[in-house]
This record gives structure tokens, sequence and C-alpha cells, in this order.
């Protein structure tokens, strides 16, 4: 089985790329790191990094010499100034390669708040208009146009896996700092407030049969409640525009797994393979009213335009993101999964040895033998910044436990 641990270009520059190897190899007796190629703003508490405590990321950068050439105008990735100009990605490939370690290039895609600014008609927009400047549209051409361009730049390196992150719909949560939500909205209208319906969306629904103008003035209506402050349970659509809904849902499904199928074919001529991240398992941790216990698929088909079997056709791994405290759980989320993308799909599992999710080494071992159980090809620990230095010894017990 294969077993990566998340790692920031941070990690590299401050600590050392050796001693974080030899930290990986050694205690959690990782064979694969899974390093931030391209990376979003955050901010998070590093309990072991030398110079910080509290970071805030540069956003939307990346820890690699991007070719210029290959993108749009204004769309080439922005070198991370803590990289120092210095090429992370090509230094960590060369340091792994002669431990035996293979590198895996964790790349987000649409989550982008500098190109959503700075080229404001590939935002997404919702059903008033307004954009979203932290998440750029699958529907866009130029959109697609980024997304391939970022996937070739990447296969330049010998890395063995893209792991694809925000290669899809995004939510209208977790999108901005300091965002705020200070009236009652319920997940309904979060959902509505989600879809976009941007010049692009709007011809996709259009070609897939639905009245797009007919749907926005029918979800406008049912939200009007929500803006004065009387929300009902459920929202006001009529049976005819419950149909167009899902039909647009549809829709931005066959968008979703289209634009897979792009990078995927962008990256075929290197040999790097394609692992799609499904990011349904993180959603109750970002979005109020969605829990553990939820039918995740369908949240994340609706939200995020995911098709699991029709993505999993086009890519050559799918990861799914155990991020729930019980392997109770976990073992039924898996279950889930595995009944929509079949038998033969190559599973990995991301979890997180953390207090969000883990209380001690014992939960941990019993999730990994969950994912050993439900066939995973693919394990990845989230995440090494975040992690006091003993969870690198929870996961190398965990893995040799299974052997």
């Amino acid at each position: 089985m294969n077993a990566s641990v998340f790692v920031f270009g941070t990690d590299l520059v401050h600590e050392g790329t050796p001693e974080v190897l030899d930290a990986l190899q050694d205690r959690a007796g990782a064979t694969d790191v899974v390093f931030s190629a391209t990376y979003h703003d955050a901010r998070d508490v590093f309990p072991h990094n030398p110079r910080y405590r509290v970071y805030r990321h540069e956003g939307d950068i990346a820890w690699f010499h991007a070719r210029r050439d290959l993108y749009d105008a204004g769309f080439a990735p922005k070198l991370a100034e803590a990289a120092e100009g210095v090429d992370v990605l090509d230094g960590l490939c060369g340091a792994a390669r002669e431990r035996g370690m293979t590198v895996s290039a964790w790349t987000i895609f649409l989550h982008n708040s500098r190109l959503a600014a700075a080229q404001p008609d590939c935002a997404t927009r919702n059903v008033y208009g307004d954009a979203y400047l932290s998440d750029l549209c699958p529907a866009n051409p130029d959109v697609r146009r980024y997304c391939r361009a970022l996937a070739g730049d990447i296969a330049r390196y010998p890395v063995d896996r893209l792991l694809a992150e925000s290669l899809h719909y995004r939510t209208l949560e977790h999108g901005e700092h300091h965002e705020r939500y200070l009236i009652a909205l319920p997940g309904w209208a979060r959902a509505l407030m989600s879809l976009c319906f941007c010049p692009h969306c709007r011809a996709v629904g259009e070609r897939a049969g639905v009245n797009t103008d007919s749907l926005a003035d029918h979800i406008r209506h049912a939200l009007a409640p929500v803006w004065q402050g009387q929300p009902p349970v459920t929202p006001a659509l009529s049976e005819s525009a419950a149909e167009a809904l899902a039909r647009f849902g549809q829709a931005r499904r066959a968008v979703v797994t289209s634009l897979v199928a792009e990078v995927k074919a962008a990256l075929e001529p290197s040999g790097v393979a394609l692992s799609f991240i499904d990011h349904g398992g993180a959603m109750a941790h970002v979005l109020p009213g969605v829990s553990a216990e939820d039918d995740l698929i369908a949240v994340a088909g609706d939200l995020l335009g995911i098709d699991p079997a029709a993505v999993a056709a086009e890519c050559d791994e799918y990861v799914v993101l155990g991020y729930t405290g019980s392997p109770e759980r976990l073992a039924a989320q898996l279950r889930r999964y595995r009944e929509a993308l079949g038998a033969d799909t190559r599973l990995a599992v991301a979890l997180r040895p953390l207090a969000v999710d883990c209380d001690g080494p014992d939960n941990l071992r019993a999730k990994v033998g969950v994912a050993r159980a439900a066939g995973a090809a693919s394990l990845a620990f989230y995440h090494y910044a975040m992690m006091p230095l003993d969870r690198l010894d929870w996961i190398g017990s965990a893995l040799a436990k299974g052997e």
C-alpha cells in the first residue's frame, strides 16, 4: 500500500528537506510525499515549525518555476516568496528519489482568489450575478485552458501523481477570509447560493434543456424570505422548477467530468497519474447543516457537481477524504463510495491523525484497518505541518500493524 503524508513548501524551506524526509520515512513509514505544488490562502497553527507557531500562507502561489509560455497572459502561477527563488518541487523530487520515495504534486485548481480577482470574468457568479472572487468557474473555457496548462506544467517534473484538489464547483462557504453570515441561512439556501449562473454555466444549462432565466427567477423567489429574516424549512420551488434544477445539476456534473478528462489528457504524455480529490468528506467540517452521517456523495454531487462513477472513469485514482471521528462512520462512508465507484476503481483514503478527527493512536489504527478492508490502494495523512510530531509515530504504528 502506498503511504503518503501531506507537506507544505514551508515545511521544507523552514525545517530542511532532508530533515522532513527523515521524519516521514523513518517515523511514519511513508513511501510518498504529497507536496503542495500550489496552495491557497490560509492561516494555520504549526506545532513544530522552527520559525512560526501561527503562519499566514501567501495565497494562490506555486512552489515550482512555472513555464509562463504554457499559460494565457495573466494566468501563470506566481512563485511563493517564501521559496526565495528556489524551485522547491524540483529539489524535493531529487531528494526523495535518492531515498527511494516518490512525490505526488498536490495541486489546487479552481480555489484561487488571485486569479479570480484578476480575471473576474472567470469567477463563479451566483443567481444574482455577484462574483465569488475566490473561485474559478469550471465551465469557463479560459479556466479550462488554465487547468490544462497547470497540469501539463507540473507534469514536467518527475512526480508519480497529481492530486487534483478543487477541480469541481465550490460552495458559498470557505471562500474568503473573514466571510460572515449573520442571518439565518438554512442549508437549502446555502446550496442555491452556491450555484453558478455565469454566462458559461447558463449556456451549459440551456444546452441541457433548462430555461436558465426562468430557473434563476424561481430561485430568487425562493430565496426572498431568507433576506427578510423569515426562511422557510424548505424552498418554495414548483415541481417544474425542481425538475429544471435537477437537470441543471446533471449539466454541472457533466462540466466537472469533462474537465477532469481534459486534465487527464494533459498529463498522459508524461505518464503522471491523475488522482481526483472528492471534497465530499470535508463538507461536514465546512458547511453548517451537513453532518458526518449525511450521504456525502449526494452532498458533493449537489454542491460540487461531482458524479463519482463518471469522474472515476476519467482519472487514475479516486481520493476520498475520510474526515470523521468514528471508524464506524468511515466504514459506512467507504461502503457508499465503493457502491458508487465499483470494485475496479483505484481508491485512496485521506485521514487526519489530528484532534478534530482522531482521539488517539488506536482510533487511527482502526481507521487504517477500515481503509484497507475497503480495498484502498493508497493512504494519505493530513498534515505534517499541523500535527505534533508524535503523530508520525501513530502513523508508523498503524501502517505496521496491517502489514
